[in-house]
Formats: structure tokens, C-alpha cells, sequence
């Protein structure tokens, strides 16, 4: 097998990889002057990611140089930087056998890719025998230009180091005394064959051995057969007052030539590149004890400080030879390398992370807690993005729009955002006109020349009748029709002096029942189609669905009635009201209430003349009426409120509110518990906002007699000079098609394209149709 392919499967075992799709290099490790024993190649994340993987190698070529080539693959899990490294040894890769010769290069390699580099290893072996000098870092060579010297040779005796142990002549007792054929004391001295001879001791040979290690002093010595006390036969000692400095003595690192051979710290490599703690590269230098030791930096654990917070990751130490590392500090103080501002004692913010690295959350922030987010809403702290806190909704705000006309659509540009709306506020919004019940999205299109669907367009096609509303003509005969009640179900009853006129539900002609009276007030029950009648010098009466007359009812003790209404009841239980005038006296007026077939009750309160009565409840029950203007006591209006609890009648003192018009009020309309209307002689309307009385705009230069309301925006008043006004929300309007130029008494409606009109003289109209 080619030596290549060996290597390629013996680096295969080094990365645990068998294929190349993370990348590989691909390495070729050349080396000159020598030729390695071994070769140690590595290869690591040159991040610090996984294991350091490595093999071992034999030497391939000559002794003066040669190459061989190996693959090294990125594992899963690396990064795209990897640092290779190739190192020879002269012999075997053990701890104990320097390597002479390193090289370390850091490569980039792409996922899928193959990238190539070289690495250079250099050293000398002169006289090719294996081993390299030892003036090279590592090398064990003490004679590099003899091939027979090196660590493997036989130490022979010969006054040279032959097996480089940094001894000479070691094992053979040179300079020991010995009797010489000559007949004086001779010594132990080598011949020219490298053996050892007894050699005879010339004269004048004899030297000092004053620190006692068997080798005497340089220099002159003295002459005699016999060996003198404190001398030797040899003049080897290069310091005799250090025993520990003889020429069989071994080097150690101190400046010093231990072994007399001349030289200090041979062999020992000092100042040569070495590789210390952790790898780190330096220089050889002499320790204290006498050994060698690198003189290198010593290594440092850096941490990845991926979120540049300065603060290192603390499970992902790597050893480092510098004390500094682009994207690494020297401190493991960080739980959170992807964030900058989490690391220990951070300061804590509230967003969710344990910013100071102590195990909790978000502590110190009362998170949780109630408080008033503001808008009437239920809130609780909670983390706010800045870090701190705020107090956030638990119950979401909504908008809530003013509904003033009821009809469950909000007013739509009034929105109101808040969890506590005020009362008469609701969620659906679509209403174009909150002052009328019949405008609001979705409404039924009507003939009332409003735009009720709020899409822009008054009276849609088909909302009224071919060639558009009108005011339609029903007068009939010239009795003075005084007053008309209208039923939900398409009733209409319309009562006056002696006469009675009926459309029954459903019917579209008139009858006209017996009913003997003057009547000035009708009302029918919705309910039953029974119409109760109140008018002059005369008992109430009732009229029941296709009677053919009226039957007798309650008398109104001393009173005119002028007006009358009912108020249906829980069941089917009914209470009517009776208003009038006092027929003995005629500035007192008197009101009265019952449920039809029993007897009548008066409010004991005296009160002014009275011309209507309307509510929606007996505990919004208005009746209205006062004195001429010419009257002893002053302001003519007058307003009264039934007060349930008392079965009385109490001032709404409206002669005490500014700028109350004089006249007597005619006509009373509640809309609804929060509104009502009361309009009067000499141009007079109040309105009642569900608290108090106030004056309200009027047409001009008018008496009013009846008024019918819906809403705010949709308010409709009859004069006694024969018109109908009608109040949209802003202004007053006379509606054309009815101008008769007489009093009409009364106006009544289910809604405002379903309104009656009666007057003097028989006069009665209908909208739209």
C-alpha cells in the first residue's frame, strides 16, 4: 500500500470522520536536514469547540529531508477555523523524547470544502546519524560531525563524551593510582585503542586535589615517586575548590562548566525555542535547581464573549499562550453569552431573564401586583420593553359611545376609551344622529326626510310613497278634533266635540261610534285598541274595539279635563291620568288617576289649570298648564311631577327658572326616563334632561298647542296659527303642506313616518301617505 494512503487512514482514525462534508485539509508536512523517528500531527477547533484530535507518524525519505501527506476533516460542531499542528521527534512521539522540530498553521475551511496547506519542520543532523544537535532545541546530539557519538554509541575511554551523557570516560576510573611497571605509582589513564592502561607517573606530575574528587588541579605540580598526601596523579580539575566541578561531573543548567570540557550549559538547549505549560512557545533558560525549564508565558483561560458584554461564557474556557484573544475576556461571569445584558450582578430588569445571573427572575419588580392602570380598568404590574415596569390592563378599555335616543347605537365620533363607562354609554357605535331613535346604522329606511341608515342618502328609493311624502288631507266635517291617539299596530282614535272618529287596526276607512261629550283628550291602550276619553263639564268615557258607542267611565269630580294618558302596568293592569281645570274655580286645576272600573283618586296639592298629562312611568309623569299672562301671580308655566310614593302631585317650579317664557304650557311629551319636552303660548318649549327644566330654542312668534317627540334631533309642535314645526337637532322648520291657518290641537305618532295632525274645523292630515 502507498505510504499516503497508510497515512490518510491513520488520520482517519485521528478526527472520527470518514468523509469530508463539514471540509477537510488536506496536509502536507515536509521536513529538512533530518529525518524524524516520529511525527506527532494534530488538528483542533481553532475556537476552542470539541477535542484536539492526534496521530502518529513514521518519517518517510532520506536523512537529509522528505514529506508525507495526511487529510484532517472538520467535525460537526466546529467552527470554519482549524488549527493544525505537526511536530518531529527524533526517535519515538513520548513525553520524554523532545520533539526538534514544530510548525502550526490555522486554516479556513468551508463546509463541503477541501483547503490545502503545508507545514515546514527543520533541524540539523550533520552526521546523519538519527539524532539532532544538540545546539537545536531538543536535539541530543553532543557531536553533530561524528556519527559514532551519539546517545546510542558505546562510551569508550578515549577523553570524549561518546554516548552524549554529558560524561567523559565514564565507568573506566581514569586518574586512579596504580603500580606501573616503572616501579613508581602510576594511574589509570586511556590508550590510543580507547582502552584503559596503568600509566607510570612521569616526574613533576603530581597536583593538588584540594575539594577531594579524585582530579587534581591545573597547572604546575610537584615532582616525587610516591604519590604526596592531598595529591593525584592528574591535572583534570578545572575548579578544585568545587567538588561538585570534575570532568566526570554532569552538566546542569547554572552558567558553569561543570564538566571542565570548557563549556558551560551544553547540551541543555538553553536559549533555544521550547514549548512550555500548556504549549505556550519560549525560550529554554536555567532554573534554580539546576535544570532547564521554558521560559514561557503562562497560559490563560479565555472565554468566548460572544455578546460583547465583557463577560465570558463560563462553560466554554479555552487555554490561551496570550493574554488577550479577539472575541474572548478573561472571566467566566456570564449565564447568557447571546445577550449583552445578562451576565452576574447585571443590573435586574424586568423582561423576562436573569439579567444578574443569581437563579431568579425579574426579582424586586413586585410583579403581579394590583394597580390602576387608569380608564376605570383592573391592572396588574408587568414588563414593560425599557426594562422597568408598568401597570399593564387586565381588563382591556373599550370604546363606549353616548346613546342619548336608545336605540342601542352609540353616537359614532363621541367614542369614550375606558372600563367604567358612564351610565346612557354603550359599545356599538354607528349612529349618525343620536337625537333620534329611527337614524342609526342598519336602520329600516322611513318617508321622514332623514337619512335613518346613515349611508348618506335621505329617503332611499322605495322608502316613500311614488312622488314622495306628503301631508295627506282627512279632514272630516268641522268639528274641532281636539286631540288623537296612535296604536303601535296601525290604530288611530282621534276625539272632539261630540264626535268620535275610529280607523281600527288594520282598517283603512274611519268609523264614528256614539260618543256623546265635549272631549278634549283621547288615549288608547296599545294593547287592547280600548279608548279612554276626557273632556268639559262631563264623566271620562271608554270605547272598546268594534263597539258602536262609548260606555260612561269615572266622573272627573268638578273638572274640565283637558288631557289624559295611561300607563300600562305589570299583567295587564292599566292606570289613566285626568288632568283639568277646576270648573268652580277657575285658577285651580285638579288631576286625578285610577285603573278603569274603580274609583278615582285626586292629588290633594293644589295646583294651577292643567292641559296635558304624559309619562312613560309613574315615576316620569308629567303634567302641564299654568295661567295667563295677565294673571296676579306673575309667570303663567307651570310643570308638575307625580311623585308615585306620595300619590301626589309636586311643583317642578319652572316660574324659577331664568328666562322661562310667561304663557301657559299646552302639551307634554316624555321621550324617555332621561328627556321630555313641554311647549306653550308666546313661542314656548322647555326640555327636561332627566334632572331639571331648562328653555329650549322655539319658532318664532307662535302659540303651541301639542308636541310629539322622538329624540333631541326629532321634535315635531302644532300652533294655533294652523303649522307643524319640526326641530332636527339645530333649527326649527315649518313643514310644508300643512298651513290651515287655524288651531291645531294635537299631533300623535309611533314614529316620524307615521304622524297625525288634528285642528279646528275638522282638520286632520297624516304623514306620509
Amino acid at each position: 500500500m502507498p505510504p499516503r494512503l497508510v497515512l490518510l487512514v491513520g488520520l482517519l482514525a485521528l478526527t472520527g470522520c470518514r468523509n469530508n462534508s463539514e471540509g477537510a485539509v488536506k496536509l502536507t508536512v515536509s521536513y529538512s536536514g533530518f529525518k524524524p523517528g516520529c511525527i506527532r500531527v494534530s488538528v483542533k477547533d481553532a475556537e476552542g469547540a470539541g477535542e484536539e484530535r492526534t496521530t502518529e507518524l513514521a518519517g518517510k525519505g532520506a536523512v537529509t529531508g522528505g514529506s508525507v501527506t495526511v487529510a484532517a476533516f472538520r467535525e460537526a460542531g466546529w467552527s470554519n477555523r482549524l488549527t493544525v499542528t505537526a511536530e518531529a521527534f527524533e526517535k519515538v512521539c513520548t513525553a520524554g523524547d523532545s520533539r526538534v522540530a514544530t510548525d502550526t498553521r490555522t486554516v479556513t475551511v468551508g463546509k463541503g470544502q477541501v483547503a490545502n496547506e503545508t507545514l515546514k519542520l527543520e533541524a540539523i543532523d550533520q552526521d546523519g546519524d538519527g539524532y539532532v544537535s544538540w545546539d537545536n532545541a531538543g536535539g541530543h546530539d553532543c557531536d553533530d560531525t561524528t556519527a559514532s557519538v551519539n546517545p546510542d554509541a558505546k562510551e569508550l575511554c578515549n577523553n570524549r563524551d561518546d554516548n552524549c551523557d554529558r560524561k567523559q570516560d565514564e565507568g573506566f576510573d581514569v586518574g586512579a593510582m596504580c603500580a606501573s611497571p616503572e616501579g613508581c605509582q602510576g594511574a589509570w589513564a586511556c590508550d590510543d585503542q580507547g582502552a584503559i592502561s596503568c600509566m607510570a607517573n612521569r616526574l613533576g606530575q603530581w597536583h593538588p586535589d584540594v575539594d577531594k574528587d579524585g582530579q587534581g588541579a591545573r597547572g604546575p605540580g610537584i615532582t616525587s615517586c610516591e604519590q604526596p598526601e592531598g595529591y593525584v596523579a592528574n591535572d583534570l580539575d578545572c575548579d578544585d575548590n568545587n567538588p561538585q566541578r570534575h570532568t566526570n561531573a554532569a552538566e546542569v543548567c547554572n552558567a558553569v562548566d561543570d564538566n571542565c570540557d570548557g563549556r558551560s550549559d551544553e547540551g541543555l538547549g538553553v536559549g533555544l525555542a521550547c514549548s512550555g505549560q500548556g504549549g505556550c512557545a519560549g525560550l529554554a533558560a536555567c532554573a534554580s535547581d539546576g535544570s532547564v525549564r521554558c521560559d514561557s508565558p503562562t497560559p490563560t483561560v479565555l472565554y468566548p464573549d460572544n455578546d460583547q458584554d465583557t463577560r465570558g461564557a463560563a462553560d466554554a474556557g479555552v487555554m490561551s499562550c496570550e493574554p488577550t484573544r479577539p472575541g474572548y475576556v478573561d472571566n467566566a461571569n456570564d449565564c447568557d453569552d447571546t445577550r449583552a445584558n445578562v451576565y452576574v450582578n447585571a443590573p435586574e430588569l424586568c423582561d423576562g431573564l436573569d439579567n444578574d445571573c443569581d437563579g431568579t427572575q425579574d426579582e424586586g419588580f413586585n410583579l403581579g401586583a394590583s394597580c390602576d392602570p387608569g380608564l376605570g380598568c383592573t391592572g396588574e404590574r408587568r414588563c414593560a420593553t425599557d426594562g422597568g415596569t408598568q401597570c399593564a390592563y387586565v381588563t382591556q378599555p373599550s370604546n363606549y359611545y353616548p346613546d342619548e335616543d336608545l336605540d342601542q347605537y352609540g353616537k359614532e365620533d363621541a367614542g369614550v376609551l375606558t372600563c367604567a363607562p358612564s351610565p346612557g354609554y354603550i359599545v356599538q357605535a354607528g349612529d349618525c344622529d343620536d337625537g333620534n331613535p329611527f337614524t342609526h346604522a342598519n336602520a329600516s329606511e322611513l318617508c321622514d326626510q332623514e337619512d335613518n341608515n346613515c349611508n348618506g342618502t335621505v329617503d332611499d328609493p322605495g322608502a316613500c310613497p311614488a312622488g314622495g311624502g306628503s301631508w295627506v288631507d282627512q279632514s272630516a266635517g268641522t268639528t274641532n278634533w281636539r286631540s288623537v291617539s296612535v296604536g303601535n299596530n296601525g290604530g288611530v282614535w282621534i276625539a272632539g266635540n261630540n264626535a268620535l272618529r275610529v280607523r281600527e287596526p288594520g282598517q283603512t276607512t274611519f268609523l264614528m261610534p256614539t260618543c256623546t261629550g265635549d272631549w278634549y283628550g283621547v288615549w288608547a291602550d296599545p294593547r287592547t285598541g280600548t279608548a279612554y276619553l276626557g273632556g268639559t263639564n262631563t264623566a271620562t268615557g271608554g270605547r272598546g274595539l268594534g263597539n258602536a258607542s262609548c260606555t260612561p267611565g269615572n266622573a272627573a269630580q268638578d273638572t274640565d279635563v283637558r288631557g289624559l294618558t295611561g300607563l300600562a302596568l305589570p299583567g295587564d293592569g292599566l292606570e289613566l291620568h285626568v288632568v283639568g281645570q277646576s270648573r268652580s274655580q277657575s285658577d285651580e286645576g285638579h288631576a286625578y288617576w285610577w285603573s278603569p272600573g274603580g274609583s278615582g283618586s285626586g292629588g290633594p296639592t293644589a295646583i294651577a289649570p292643567l292641559w296635558d298629562v304624559h309619562g312613560s312611568s309613574r315615576d316620569v309623569l308629567f303634567a302641564v298648564g299654568g295661567y295667563d299672562t295677565n294673571a296676579s301671580t306673575g309667570v303663567g308655566a307651570r310643570i308638575y311631577r307625580f311623585k308615585p310614593s306620595q300619590n301626589d302631585w309636586a311643583s317642578e317650579l319652572v316660574q324659577n327658572v331664568s328666562g322661562v317664557v310667561d304663557d301657559k304650557l299646552r302639551g307634554v311629551w316624555v321621550v324617555n326616563s332621561k328627556l321630555a319636552y313641554a311647549v306653550g303660548e308666546s313661542s314656548s318649549v322647555l326640555m327636561w334632561n332627566g334632572t331639571a327644566w331648562s328653555k329650549h330654542s322655539a319658532p318664532a312668534n307662535e302659540d303651541l298647542l301639542s308636541v310629539v317627540a322622538f329624540g333631541k334631533n326629532a321634535l315635531y309642535v302644532t300652533t294655533a296659527s294652523g303649522k307643524v314645526y319640526r326641530y332636527n337637532g339645530s333649527s326649527w322648520a315649518a313643514l310644508s303642506g300643512v298651513n290651515t291657518g287655524r288651531d291645531l290641537y294635537d299631533i300623535a305618532g309611533t314614529r316620524p313616518d307615521d304622524l297625525w295632525v288634528v285642528g279646528e274645523n275638522g282638520k286632520i292630515f297624516h304623514w306620509p301617505r
